[in-house]
């Protein structure tokens, strides 16, 4: 059935339901619009729930670091979704495709850009001829799901190999509404990966964990270079169900100093939909230069953008706080690619606007590529105007949380690749006390995640219910923190 069928049955069954208000759909734009918006431009629809996790990202590392670049990634069962917030905006790309990257038809739409590698909670390890250990893209799914859910599911996953070592507690995963079968995550993990290696278990698991990561880094690591961001200098937002099974291990691994759990973890793509705003895109192609710049025509495209994105904010019934900002995509002459640099009209059409033009894009060419061509002339490609309307003045979003059963363990036995087997606290997420500043290694657990804590690293919870983690580094197995554990296993 067409997108516009279905949008329009949504619409009838909401209406017949008794629903009278405004039915709003999220774009991959990081907004959202009227239904009636996206049944006349369906291009709209492409990838939209992936692009709320950056809006959800950018609101994040705003509340709890100064830094404001950001990292932000969601782990689901089949996907590991990565974005990036560069000084406070959600960057866009003009590579979305209407299915695989690279395998469908590319749109040149533009939209956030969000990069997606198949690398989840039930991602399958297995062995590469050459005897190379690998883990995905192939996934289990959710159904049969990994070898742990009891449900016909053969292969060795990620979700397996985190039960084996520990950092899944079996009769509490969904908040207990699923046991998991941890001797069948032992018999997949040993027959897949570590009879083929002679390893022990744990080896074995820990492997499937690093590889994992390591897929995960090179995924950040080609997006955070490509548009000029040191990983290091970053805050790390980590997101999805599966996020905190190695979140730490990936901020580690990149040398991150902060990394942020959200309270509603699982749910980061739609707590980005309920902070995010009504917005819409306008975009006009018309070529100028520095070196022969028409003014006058790049003022009229100025001025229709200006004017469609204000019509769209009266038609969305928008009064209060309307935002419109406006971009230029533009690259040295003879360049292949353009990049996307913020202008303001009053400075551009003004004296000395086009000096202004040059210095924003110079900056912005140097901060992505790190370097610049000052004596180049630039061409200037298309121009966009994005239009902003808030929904509420303020959008608070808390999760309710159930009383920890006294059946789960206070004390869980769990194998850290730096210090072996220990008993480790568990610590329920809602029920830790706001700035209580607290050692690793522990474990964090929600109904819809749990969160591993190597030692030497240091969280807490902040007062907006967020977990905060500041990494340790790279310690050694005989770390103080370790030893201060309730003891060896």
């Amino acid at each position: 059935m067409p997108r516009s069928s279905l949008l329009a049955g949504l619409t009838h069954a909401m209406r017949e339901a008794g629903f009278a208000g405004r039915i709003l759909v999220l774009t991959s734009q990081g907004g959202m619009v009227d239904i009636e918006e996206v049944q006349r431009a369906p291009i709209l629809a492409i990838n939209s729930g992936p692009s709320m996790a950056p809006i959800a990202g950018a609101r994040l590392a705003a509340a709890e670091a100064a830094n404001t670049d950001a990292i932000v990634f969601d782990t689901g069962g089949t996907t590991f979704d990565v974005s990036l917030v560069r000084n406070g905006r959600v960057p866009f790309t003009h590579e979305t495709w209407l299915g695989r990257p690279l395998q469908s038809d590319l749109t040149g739409f533009p939209s956030v850009d969000v990069r997606s590698i198949g690398a989840g909670g039930g991602s399958i390890a297995w062995v590469e001829e050459g005897r190379v250990l690998r883990v995905g893209p192939q996934s289990a799914g959710a159904v049969p799901g990994p070898a742990c859910y009891g449900a016909g599911g053969e292969y060795a996953t990620v979700t397996d190999a985190a039960l084996v070592l520990g950092y899944i507690d079996p009769s509490f995963f969904l908040g207990g509404r699923i046991r998991l079968d941890r001797n069948a995550a032992m018999a997949a993990v040993q027959r897949d990966v570590a009879g083929p290696f002679a390893m022990t278990l744990e080896a074995a698991a820990s492997a499937v964990m690093a590889v994992w990561s390591e897929n995960m880094v090179q995924a950040i690591s080609d997006i955070t270079v490509n548009q000029g961001i040191d990983p290091a200098q970053a805050v790390i937002v980590g997101g999805g169900g599966a996020a905190g099974l190695n979140a730490l291990t990936i901020a580690e691994r990149l040398g991150c100093a902060r990394l942020i759990i959200p309270e509603v973890g699982a749910a980061l793509s739609a707590y980005g939909a309920t902070v995010s705003e009504i917005a819409r895109e306008y975009r006009r192609v018309f070529v100028t230069s520095t070196a022969q710049f028409d003014r006058d025509g790049a003022a009229a495209v100025v001025a229709d953008l200006r004017r469609q994105a204000l019509a769209f904010a009266e038609a969305a019934g928008a009064t209060d706080g309307v935002r419109v900002d406006f971009l230029i995509e533009a690259r040295y002459l003879h360049q292949v690619w353009e990049i996307d640099v913020a202008v303001e009209p009053d400075r551009l059409f003004g004296t000395g606007g086009v000096e202004v033009l040059s210095q924003a894009f110079h900056r912005a060419h140097e901060h992505i590529f790190a370097f610049s061509d000052p004596h180049s002339p630039i061409e200037v490609i298309a121009w966009r105007a994005a239009v902003h309307c808030p929904v509420a003045a303020h959008t608070d979003v808390k999760l309710a949380y159930m009383p920890t059963p006294a059946s789960v363990p206070q004390w869980r036995r769990a194998f850290f690749p730096r210090g072996g087997w220990f008993e480790v606290p568990v610590l329920a997420f809602g029920e830790i006390e706001p700035d209580r500043r607290i050692d690793g290694p522990a474990i964090v657990e929600s109904p819809f995640t749990s969160i591993v804590i190597d030692a030497g690293a240091v969280f807490f919870r902040s007062t907006s219910g967020n977990l905060v983690v500041t990494p340790g580094g790279a310690r050694t197995a005989t770390d103080q923190t370790y030893a201060s554990a309730r003891g060896s296993a």
